[in-house]
């Protein structure tokens, strides 16, 4: 029990989750760092349950309470709440027509105004209201839903976007099955352009065909989400990112957008501040960024080089953003084999007290002077 159905149990006040929680859970879909929910009652009877309630000012929240990063590729939850003090919970909307509900103490769905056969349609279903409920919606349906757009009817620019509500959009594409729809249609209706133009600056940005025959920088950003094996947070917005230093990075010695990784990680970490995800994250994402070009070197580095980056324990989620980034191009996975074929040879290596991180035999003298408890590193350097 997290540590908001715990505070709900405890308190008794009734609540369910509601809008796109409640389809991902109908759906089966894993959860998005985001989680909507109606309460049955007040905002006081919330406070009473809740002492570390915020009041954010988003047109979907009443209150919001944040819980700690249980699944570190997920990062921390935010749960947004609407009070309904009078009617039932039942009648409370959200984003309408979403208003499937989930009691989760009982495991039941709820479909309190018949929407359930809207959930088999082939068409987003449409609400009207504010531009910015529109355009998120419709935009997170697409990325988590197997909804289509209705024809000739794209949501409005929204003039009046939160920052919060950034946060939360981005979250929920990015943690959704195909996000790359629902990026194609905030670029079209000029949403990117607006609000997150260090991405906007990918499209349109020419690569060379011989590596990315795929297109431009912006395609080959969105055609990476296709290769996740699960669609991870932390993994998403670095491979959203990877990138973003090219529009800025500069042609050197044959390479047409050198140091663009050094670049795109302050850009990366700057987007990611503005937006406000946590430090955390944004240490993670920076670090994924910078370094994601270092795996396709990794059989030629030398220990030197790596030193810092091949032990740190981000480095198995590095390999996933270079395996992603490189079968986006379409020059196959021989690559990704060769760097995790190196990355266990160095794991193996340095399990080894006989020899060095970077597999030389240490000699005898050098093995009886070493402290008990050195690292392999540490062994590494004293055979050199």
């Amino acid at each position: 029990m997290d540590k908001v159905a715990a505070a709900l149990a405890t308190s008794g006040l009734p609540a369910y989750e509601a809008s796109f929680t409640a389809l991902d859970a109908y759906r089966g879909l894993r959860e998005a760092g985001v989680r909507f929910m109606v309460a049955d009652g007040s905002l006081v009877d919330l406070a009473r349950a809740f002492v570390e309630l915020r009041y954010p000012g988003l047109p979907y929240a009443d209150a919001a309470v944040e819980s700690p990063a249980d699944d570190v590729e997920l990062g921390p939850t935010t749960t947004y709440f609407r009070c309904v003090d009078g009617p039932s919970a039942a009648e409370a909307s959200i984003f309408a027509p979403l208003d499937l509900l989930r009691d989760p103490r009982r495991n039941v769905f709820l479909d309190p105004k018949g929407v359930y056969p809207s959930l088999r349609e082939k068409v987003a279903p449409m609400r009207s209201g504010p531009p910015e409920d529109q355009l998120f919606q419709t935009a997170v349906l697409l990325a988590r839903q197997p909804y289509e757009l209705p024809p000739d009817n794209l949501p409005p620019l929204a003039r009046n976007f939160p920052v919060d509500a950034q946060r939360d959009l981005l979250a929920l594409i990015l943690t959704g099955p195909t996000p790359w729809r629902a990026f194609d249609l905030l670029l079209r209706v000029g949403f990117v352009g607006e609000y997150w133009p260090e991405l906007a600056g990918l499209s349109g940005l020419g690569q060379s065909k011989d590596h990315h025959p795929e297109g431009d920088a912006w395609a080959h950003t969105m055609e990476t989400f296709r290769y996740r094996k699960l669609p991870s947070l932390r993994l998403s917005l670095a491979l959203l990112l990877h990138d973003v230093g090219k529009p800025a990075a500069s042609a050197a010695e044959g390479r047409r957008f050198d140091r663009h990784a050094e670049i795109g990680s302050s850009v990366a970490a700057r987007f990611l501040a503005r937006l406000g995800f946590a430090p955390s994250q944004i240490a993670d994402v920076s670090f994924l960024v910078r370094y994601h070009m270092m795996p396709a070197a990794l059989p030629r580095l030398p220990l030197s080089r790596l030193d810092g980056v091949i032990n740190d324990a981000r480095f198995p989620l590095l390999l996933e953003v270079y395996k992603c980034d490189e079968l986006s191009t379409f020059r196959g996975p021989d690559g990704y084999y060769e760097a995790c074929a190196a990355y266990r040879a160095w794991e193996r290596n340095s399990r080894n007290p006989w020899r060095s991180a970077d597999g030389r035999k240490l000699a005898r003298a050098w093995i009886e002077e070493l402290p008990r408890g050195g690292g392999a590193l540490t062994r590494g350097r004293a055979a050199r």
